[in-house]
């Protein structure tokens, strides 16, 4: 690839009209990833037992597992954090440094540089040396294809960015997908 920048037209719209257009290393990446002017968030579907922050549930599955963290009690259900609330259980961002054994269907391999994470429904993980997977903040250059619902989009230094649990996501395109890259504000 040139060093120049290089641009690819898409075809849906006539060339004055292309909001789209896709501008290669004006960030600094390169090797396929591409950020770009725009494309719309749709909250991806991650099963029937995953629900977002704030989601109130009268009873947890049989399958719940509960654990504690710093003296406070938690519980998780296939993706989905969980804490004791009004005689029920309220779902709540997942806790840095708790630890699960296994982790759901559907989740996503993800390398950002020498390390491997695991990303499911807005959570990353890394491998706990045996014990299970540990959930840790999103790195710096992690790239995922999804972002749960409840994101909330912002213009930030005239991009939008996208915010989920603290974690601001830039809107890019991947090897010609829809993405999003995990970016400091």
């Amino acid at each position: 690839m040139s060093d120049h920048t290089s641009v690819r037209i898409n075809n849906n719209f006539r060339d004055r009209d292309n909001i789209n257009a896709y501008h290669r290393d004006r960030f600094g990446w390169g090797s396929g990833i591409h950020p770009y002017l725009y494309h719309p968030y749709h909250p991806y579907y991650w099963g029937e037992n995953w629900h977002p922050f704030g989601y109130f549930l009268g009873a947890l599955a049989v399958g719940a597992f509960a654990f504690t963290l710093a003296n406070q009690h938690y519980y998780y259900n296939e993706g989905v954090y969980y804490e004791p609330y009004n005689q029920g259980y309220r779902v709540i961002s997942a806790p840095y440094g708790a630890v699960i054994n296994n982790l759901p269907d559907g989740y996503e391999n993800i390398q950002v540089g020498d390390q491997y994470y695991y990303y499911f429904g807005g959570v990353f993980y890394i491998d706990a040396q045996g014990d299970g997977f540990q959930v840790v903040q999103a790195p710096y250059g992690a790239v995922v294809s999804q972002i749960p619902e409840g994101a909330l989009e912002q213009n930030i230094n005239g991009q939008n960015i996208l915010v989920y649990n603290n974690t601001y996501y830039l809107p890019i395109s991947q090897d010609g997908q829809d993405a999003y890259q995990v970016v400091q504000p």
